[in-house]
């Protein structure tokens, strides 16, 4: 079993940038927009690096490694308030990125309306190092969403995020979503390279600078980059 508590980097982030653009650097506390004023969120992956394969290099063999990727998705916006996606990669050596830059959630006000975005956004992403060949992932996302025990966590997680459920509550159910998702991979290593949880936060309502704010995860053995933009009106 995939224990993936072991090089583990989690973070809890509310929206709220380090730095102060430009456009918002004089305004009063009593003005800083809400999230009534906030139309459109995007949290993109990018830059997801395996600095060291685990894998020796000893002649003839050249030392390579195979490797999945699962990411994970959950929101309280939307029909579908968790997503999976499962990659898998062959022949991967020490150094290198993967093919994984993307946009891992959108949300724009559609106009007219006055639908407010996410109050939260999760996100679960692991690198697991596999100690056979890679299996279709295709059929092994097919075998995890018809599994009855995954069906039963994934609807009690989607209860969870609309009641606005605590962070903690929300993790727990996490891993042991992924545990699932984990168990049909085959034989992998049960220590992840990394394992990343971020999540992003909207408790009180309000929102401080917006923009672009960047986040990275790094052990000795992989790393990758999430970004966050938060626009309002005046910059659609």
């Amino acid at each position: 079993m995939i224990d993936f508590l072991q090089n583990l980097q989690t973070e809890e982030h509310n929206f709220q940038e380090a730095f102060v653009s430009k456009r918002h650097a004089k305004v009063k506390a009593s003005q800083i927009p809400t999230s009534k004023d906030i139309t459109g969120i995007e949290v993109r992956l990018s830059d997801v690096v395996i600095i060291d394969n685990k894998t020796p290099k000893v002649f003839p063999f050249p030392g390579l490694a195979k490797v999945y990727f699962i990411n994970m998705i959950l929101s309280d916006v939307g029909t579908t308030p968790i997503t999976i996606d499962l990659n898998g990669f062959e022949k991967v050596d020490d150094n290198y990125k993967l093919s994984l830059d993307r946009t891992l959630f959108s949300w724009k006000q559609k106009a007219n309306s006055t639908a407010e975005g996410p109050s939260q956004i999760h996100v679960f992403s692991s690198l697991i190092k596999s100690k056979q060949s890679l299996r279709d992932v295709a059929k092994i996302m097919a075998d995890v969403k018809a599994d009855k025990k995954f069906q039963g966590l994934a609807d009690e997680l989607a209860t969870l995020l609309k009641k606005a459920g605590t962070v903690t509550n929300i993790s727990s159910l996490v891993f042991e979503l992924a545990g699932i998702v984990g168990g049909f991979l085959g034989k992998v290593e049960d220590k992840p390279l990394l394992t990343w949880v971020q999540s992003f936060t909207d408790l009180n309502g309000d929102f401080d600078v917006l923009g672009k704010t960047a986040k990275s995860a790094e052990n000795k053995f992989a790393s990758m980059k999430l970004s966050i933009t938060i626009r309002d009106k005046g910059k659609n």
